[in-house]
């Protein structure tokens, strides 16, 4: 007997978010039957739970738990995996805003064969000339591409801003995990199931846009990636992963992304990238590693 799908929410001060995430959710995707969507609301400071318990109060589906303390979104993640009623669990950034139809999409690819976790497409909404607009652009295109190349070839080790999963597959993740997409995806992965992506399948996000956000959002990402890597055994960027075994596949990708976006851009993206990485090296090498970080707060601001 199905038990429908579970929609799980992090969220953390999203109270100029929230309210637009759950309408979108009840009146743009058709959930299946006896779904649930719980809303875990850590340490708000703001609105987030009362906006929250409003739409709660207005359908029945929706859960708010609250942690009076915020204590990092991996804690977040286990109280949705611990408390789950669905077959599925389908989670979406609270800072996001899918597109009409996107969770069916997701939902649906599931349940092939073998398939243990489907990724939607983050869209940045950032679409100035500026250099961080830039930045964002390229980022988020040049994901979207490997994912495209690996997705038949059953080589995807990562998931993204909105992924479902199947129930059963992952418990829990240890309190520390910086990166839970990467963790959830690597662990899934080394358990015989395959990620699979779906580019139609699209979700609006809003890229930082200031330097200092772009530097410390990847920061904290690239430092989450050397941490799945102790405690895996294995690296869950697509590109590290894939030079050793497939090297002229990733020259592939590198000459798509200069086709795309021009060669002095991709430059510049390059090189602070790989900055960006030698840094998060020596962070991941000399100081222990937080599970809760300083929020981006320009990339909170999703109106579209």
């Amino acid at each position: 007997m199905s038990h429908g799908a579970t929609i799980g929410i992090c969220a953390y001060n999203e109270g100029s978010n929230i309210a637009q995430l759950l309408g979108n959710i009840l009146r743009e995707q058709k959930l299946p039957a006896l779904s649930e969507v719980i809303v875990v609301c850590s340490g708000c400071t703001d609105r987030t739970v009362e906006i929250a318990r409003e739409y709660a109060n207005r359908d029945s589906r929706i859960r708010v738990l609250v942690e009076n303390q915020r204590r990092g979104k991996a804690s977040a993640i286990n109280q949705i995996l611990a408390h789950a009623k669905g077959d599925s669990i389908l989670f979406v950034s609270a800072d996001t805003l899918p597109n009409k139809g996107c969770f069916q999409r997701l939902l649906s690819k599931l349940q092939l064969p073998n398939v243990g976790i489907v990724c939607g497409n983050p869209i940045p909404i950032n679409n100035s000339n500026g250099l961080v607009d830039k930045l964002v652009q390229i980022l988020w295109s040049f994901h979207s591409h490997v994912f495209q190349q690996l997705n038949d070839l059953g080589l995807a080790r990562h998931a993204t801003e909105i992924f479902c999963i199947r129930k059963g597959i992952i418990s829990r993740i240890p309190m520390e995990t910086i990166n839970d997409d990467a963790y959830i995806a690597l662990m899934t992965k080394k358990r015989g199931w395959l990620i699979k992506y779906d580019e139609i399948s699209r979700v609006s996000i809003c890229g930082p846009q200031t330097f200092v956000d772009y530097f410390n959002q990847r920061r904290r990402v690239l430092v989450g990636h050397h941490q799945v890597k102790k405690m895996t055994g294995e690296a869950p960027q697509h590109l590290l992963y894939l030079l050793p075994l497939h090297p002229i596949r990733v020259v592939k990708l590198f000459l798509w992304l200069f086709k795309k976006h021009g060669f002095l851009s991709v430059l510049a993206f390059t090189s602070i990238e790989l900055s960006l990485n030698l840094i998060s090296m020596v962070d991941s090498i000399s100081r222990k590693t937080p599970n809760i970080w300083k929020v981006s707060t320009s990339t909170k601001s999703v109106k579209v």
